[in-house]
């Protein structure tokens, strides 16, 4: 792996912190499989670009705010592994911290694929916290 794709993935998350979906789509091939948990209302695997749009379309749907602060960037033969923290608040309820994981496999300088490692319980108390107020 090189460092451009260390650096293509930095700035997937550069875009997504502006709210540039298509900043963060140009980053990716093609024929991407976005795997996010499915433990989340929002999850499961998505394939291609444009299921991966609607993914990100989707996210409004569930909360006012969302931050995806990657700490560290782990080059790992074809992947970048990328640690770091979710900060956000659920749609008109309570705010969450949650630590995560996200593994990348690059192709050609673009993201191949995707998955997602989330210490979900935060946002699950979140989410379950709106539904019984």
């Amino acid at each position: 792996m090189s460092q451009q794709d260390v650096d293509t993935v930095r700035s997937a998350y550069e875009a997504f912190g502006r709210q540039d979906i298509p900043g963060v789509l140009d980053t990716f091939g093609d024929d991407i499989q976005w795997d996010v948990p499915d433990s989340l209302p929002f999850g499961g695997v998505f394939t291609g670009k444009d299921e991966v749009a609607r993914f990100f379309g989707s996210l409004g749907d569930y909360y006012d705010e969302l931050r995806v602060e990657p700490d560290e960037y782990l080059e790992a033969g074809e992947r970048v592994v990328v640690l770091g923290n979710h900060h956000g608040k659920v749609k008109d309820g309570d705010s969450f911290d949650a630590r995560f994981a996200m593994v990348w496999t690059m192709r050609d300088g673009k993201a191949a694929s995707f998955k997602e490692y989330t210490d979900t319980a935060p946002i699950d108390r979140a989410l379950q916290a709106k539904a019984t107020a």
